[in-house]
């Protein structure tokens, strides 16, 4: 699950990028391909984010960690 989250947060971190490098470009006629991608990405990354998270809470996984979870904000 943790892999799961992580490829999705590169993969929209990756769309994110592309869409600014194309604004900067000045290349927008593709502009709202790009937006769709990115949003489709990001949704992706929530459904794993809260994944993950559900895991976590359900399966007690951070049980006596000093530390958050790897989910929160």
């Amino acid at each position: 699950m943790l892999r799961q989250y992580s490829d999705a947060a590169s993969t929209h971190a990756s769309r994110v990028l592309e869409m600014a490098e194309r604004i900067i470009a000045g290349e927008e006629q593709q502009l709202g391909t790009i937006r769709l991608n990115c949003r489709t990405a990001w949704e992706e990354n929530e459904k794993a984010r809260l994944a993950l998270y559900r895991h976590e809470a359900d399966h007690h996984c951070d049980r006596g960690a000093s530390v958050p979870s790897v989910c929160d904000p």
